[in-house]
């Protein structure tokens, strides 16, 4: 069983952006499934331009989730632990 530590943060037009620390795997799973039910499209990202691995600073796993929508609307990090 993998163990993430995940980030996300939203962009909204009228609120400032929200920054959240501290969602389970599951949690992060059903944000990005229900906004993908909502007509968004998510993109997730796992490489850098080079084509290799994301990684924090600390050398750890990096995915990033983008959802987009006629902007982008939200990314989560998910550090693989």
């Amino acid at each position: 069983m993998q163990s993430f530590q995940i980030t996300y943060q939203t962009f909204g037009p009228i609120l400032p952006p929200i920054r959240t620390t501290g969602l389970s795997e599951a949690e992060a799973h059903r944000f990005v499934g229900a906004n993908t039910l909502a007509g968004f499209t998510p993109v997730v990202h796992t490489k850098d331009v080079k084509g290799e691995q994301l990684r924090t600073r600390d050398g750890n796993l990096l995915t990033v989730v983008a959802i987009h929508g006629a902007r982008l609307v939200s990314v989560m990090e998910f550090e693989h632990i």
